[in-house]
């Protein structure tokens, strides 16, 4: 009965984030655009995540402007901020760092997420953001994960009218940065 849970609430979790998928991707959903904090979505979401963090000792280094508001759907700018803040601590190894930072300019705001870890080969940084691409597709059981979630990210962020990109250096680190209009 645990394995038939187990197997459950994967392919549940699968479904649901196609589900967001197909519905983010359907021009006629209306993503609600309100100011918002992102410096408070961004604090929420380190708070939920620290028990992964102090599990892996990461070291955790976080340079986030204050009061920083942006106009956008608050929801899903924090499952963006998830999404990357999950993968970081799921490719940070035992020991390693990760980075946030939030920085506000005239027009844009630019959050930013740096792991230490394995990287990503140049050669599949133009696909990472493809439905159910995985670099490495022999860690997809013990992640638990199907590849989605980054493909997510891109959605919610260029439906918002943003940017999101990674870049990485294999055995040193990878970087995913998101830019949004203010």
């Amino acid at each position: 009965l645990n394995y038939i849970k187990i197997g459950t609430d994967r392919m549940t979790k699968l479904m649901n984030d196609l589900l967001s998928l197909a519905k983010m991707e359907d021009v006629r959903f209306e993503i609600q655009k309100v100011p918002f904090n992102m410096s408070n979505a961004i604090h929420d979401v380190i708070t939920s995540m620290e028990a992964v963090v102090a599990e892996k000792e990461i070291q955790l280094t976080c340079s986030i402007e204050p009061d920083a508001m942006v106009k956008g759907d608050p929801e899903r700018i924090k499952q963006v901020i998830m999404i990357l803040f999950d993968n970081a601590a799921k490719y940070t190894d035992k020991k390693g760092q990760i980075e946030i930072s939030l920085k506000k300019s005239k027009r844009k705001i630019a959050f930013s997420i740096t792991n230490s870890g394995k990287g990503i080969p140049k050669q599949d940084l133009p696909k990472i953001f493809d439905r159910f691409y995985r670099v490495d597709p022999s860690r997809t059981q013990g992640t638990g994960s199907y590849g989605l979630g980054l493909s997510i990210a891109k959605t919610i962020i260029e439906r918002l009218g943003g940017e999101i990109y990674a870049e990485s250096v294999e055995n040193e680190y990878t970087a995913f940065t998101f830019t949004l209009g203010l």
